[in-house]
């Protein structure tokens, strides 16, 4: 018996979690969601789960890539004062 009750409680701490941008927490719940999600054996459950734990991946190398290129020019101007 499947216990879509836990399944939903972790999407919405899921949902929390993304929505103030704090992605590795969002990972650890994906990762609870997508065991949830196995043990269920429904298949659009997984392929749901799957598809937004990929989005979350993206969301995060994006948030990444935005802290990176603000750190840039901070460095190289630094860099050029020394």
């Amino acid at each position: 018996m499947t216990n879509y009750k836990k399944i939903h409680e972790l999407i919405h701490l899921v949902d929390r979690a993304m929505s103030t941008c704090h992605y590795g927490r969002a990972e650890k719940l994906f990762t609870q969601l997508l065991q949830e999600a196995f043990e269920s054996e429904d298949n659009k459950i997984i392929v749901k789960v799957s598809m937004a734990f990929a989005e979350c991946r993206r969301r995060r190398a994006i948030e990444a890539l935005k802290i990176l290129k603000r750190i840039d020019p901070i460095q190289s101007l630094q860099k050029e004062q020394s």
